[in-house]
């Protein structure tokens, strides 16, 4: 807690009228005119809006619906983070604050400021009157996203008999999905909505699909609208999170590897709905398009750059090795953390299925594959632990593969689908970065150079410790 309160948060507020092409402005004492701020003591994440809205709403006495964020930055030394987030308001502000409703013909005939945000102003004000919005920027981040997402949601449930009984909130939004809470009489709801990015799967038609094969374990649907996308869910716990028992952990991996085996009876169905194909043979195809270009390479040392590159020939080899054991390619959640998964009426329930696909089942695992490089570990484990609790989960994993291979191969491939799940984590990052606005490329800044990194440091120690 003192952690946190040693941060600051400062945001400047970027607030759309609610019908006109006009932002809100403030003016000072002499007249220098420039955005409204708000200041929260503690560091706001990323994906972290609902803070921010209640502390505007309660400064401005507004019912505000935040966007997106226009700029962010995070300094670490300071233990600062100041930015400028886009909201659109539902109604006119209560407390003026000595402001006014700026518009494209009164902008330059008042001074500002900050020169900066004049310009920033001035951009905004185009896309308002023009409706001319940057392709790239995704549906909820947009005017008029929430209130058309908000009534369908109430329509629903209404049909079902639920009625609301408080205002719905966001509680999630970034470059890649948003998800709204609606509180009922009957419960909570929550409306999704992802990303349509090339890796990224049908996922309301997908959920939909798994709940019914699996319903004690996938979040029960209440609805889809795939034109637009939405995902409205029941209530299904809260995540469960990294600080649980190891007995918990080996039950959810030992759950993961029994619906994987289990999806098999399935997999062109969910092929056909739309969980995507990314089999060996795809990801070989594509280590080329991923270690030649350059974009993809920026983050990385030329030392770096060389060695992955002369890796190429060694890791399609490994995508043929691994393809060799007969361990099927089956149902893959895509980011499987224990920040999702949920436990709900005793019933492990896996949830956001975004990034599902069919490949190899071990690449679900690298919260376990890559453990044993970070250092926390060996801070939190030291050796015992390390040699101990690792294998434990492992195994309760591996165990439920002793059907098709034994348990030496299931070591063997173990060790080869290391390198090759950082390849597939690198490839999804490749994809999502390359399909995001320039502003929002930071959120993902550091996760396709780790993996890269972790393939070549994978990839070689593979190499030197075996004939592969």
């Amino acid at each position: 807690m003192n952690f946190l309160k040693s941060w600051k948060s400062y945001f400047s507020i970027l607030l759309f009228h609610p019908i006109e092409a006009k932002i809100w402005v403030i003016s000072d004492s002499n007249q220098n005119y420039s955005l409204p701020s708000i200041k929260i003591d503690q560091p706001i994440y990323i994906d972290d809006i609902s803070l921010i809205s209640k502390t505007v709403e309660e400064d401005f006495g507004i019912a505000i619906n935040i966007l997106h964020y226009d700029s962010l930055e995070i300094n670490l030394q300071q233990k600062e983070i100041k930015g400028i987030y886009v909201l659109e308001a539902n109604d006119i502000p209560k407390k003026t604050h000595h402001g006014f409703w700026c518009d494209p013909k009164n902008i330059e005939t008042i001074t500002f400021s900050n020169s900066e945000q004049k310009s920033i102003i001035e951009t905004y004000l185009i896309e308002l009157k023009t409706g001319n919005i940057p392709k790239l920027r995704p549906p909820w981040a947009r005017v008029g996203w929430y209130e058309e997402a908000s009534n369908w949601s109430y329509l629903e449930l209404s049909q079902l008999g639920y009625e609301k009984i408080a205002p719905i909130e966001c509680i999630k939004s970034w470059s890649i999905s948003c998800v709204l809470k609606i509180t009922t009489n009957a419960g909570i709801f929550y409306l999704k909505q992802a990303s349509t990015l090339p890796l990224f799967c049908d996922e309301p038609v997908v959920t939909k699909e798994l709940a019914n094969l699996f319903p004690n374990h996938i979040p029960k649907v209440v609805s889809i609208n795939r034109q637009h996308h939405w995902l409205l869910l029941q209530d299904f716990g809260k995540p469960i999170g990294d600080k649980v028992s190891v007995k918990i952990k080996q039950n959810i991996y030992s759950l993961l590897a029994q619906i994987q085996i289990k999806s098999l009876e399935y997999q062109d169905r969910l092929l056909d709905i739309g969980c995507l194909d990314r089999r060996l043979n795809i990801l070989q195809s594509q280590i080329n398009p991923l270690i030649k270009e350059a974009a993809t390479l920026s983050e990385l040392s030329s030392v770096e750059i060389s060695q992955l590159q002369n890796l190429a020939p060694y890791l399609k080899n490994l995508c043929l090795q691994l393809a060799s054991y007969n361990i099927p390619e089956t149902l893959v959640h895509g980011d499987l953390h224990l920040g999702n998964v949920a436990i709900n009426e005793e019933n492990y329930l896996f949830f956001d299925w975004t990034d599902s696909c069919i490949t190899h089942p071990f690449f679900d695992l690298f919260s376990l594959l890559f453990t044993g490089n970070q250092k926390f570990w060996l801070k939190l484990f030291k050796n015992f632990k390390k040699q101990y609790y690792f294998p434990r989960l492992r195994d309760a994993y591996l165990n439920q593969w002793l059907e098709y291979e034994s348990r030496e191969r299931l070591l063997e491939a173990w060790n080869i689908a290391k390198p090759l799940c950082a390849l597939h984590h690198a490839v999804t990052y490749q994809y999502i970065i390359a399909t995001l606005e320039p502003r929002t490329k930071q959120e993902f800044s550091r996760a396709l150079p780790n993996f890269l990194k972790e393939v070549i440091t994978s990839a070689s120690q593979l190499k030197n410790e075996t004939n592969f």
